[in-house]
């Protein structure tokens, strides 16, 4: 076997060992480059949410990205499709009031008509159905998401939308 390849197989086993929780990736950190995004998520977010609103955050993982934006508990309600991260939500999240739904393949959310004032996701599947039906009137939904763009641009595409409702 060529020595880069028994190199990268060493690596990848050392990281297979590691303990994935949440949407931590702290433990990679000098093992990837990553370009500098033309805009800062979290500045929107926080452009568009207050204390006041009901929040959503749609694949949360760990929560680690929402329990940084400070907002109050009782007023967040969060979703999961990964079970190993549904478990660890139950234990880090609910006890702090914030409200938790599993989430499937179909990508149905779990919450009544007309929830949440604001709704936002990092690299979640969704349903533009089911976010409207969730979202209050003149709700904002806030996503990022990566995809492939057509081979002739070749760079993965990586896009901030909005849609308000």
């Amino acid at each position: 076997m060529n020595t880069n390849l028994k190199l990268l197989k060493k690596e990848w086993l050392r990281y297979e060992k590691i303990k994935f929780e949440g949407w931590d990736f702290s433990y990679i950190d000098d093992s990837w480059e990553n370009e500098t995004l033309p805009w800062n998520y979290a500045e929107i977010v926080n452009k568009y949410l207050s204390s006041d609103l009901e929040l959503l955050d749609m694949g949360t993982g760990g929560g680690e990205f929402l329990l940084s934006l400070n907002h109050p508990y009782e007023k967040t309600s969060v979703t999961e499709g990964w079970q190993p991260n549904i478990e660890l939500l139950k234990r880090k999240l609910v006890p702090l009031g914030i409200k938790l739904a599993s989430i499937g393949v179909d990508d149905i959310i779990d919450y009544v008509d007309n929830s949440f004032d604001i709704i936002i996701n990092r690299h979640e599947s969704f349903n533009v159905k089911e976010i409207k039906r969730v979202l209050k009137p003149n709700g904002v939904f806030i996503t990022q998401q990566v995809g492939v763009v057509p081979a002739k641009l070749t760079p993965p595409l990586m896009a901030v939308f909005f849609m308000f409702f």
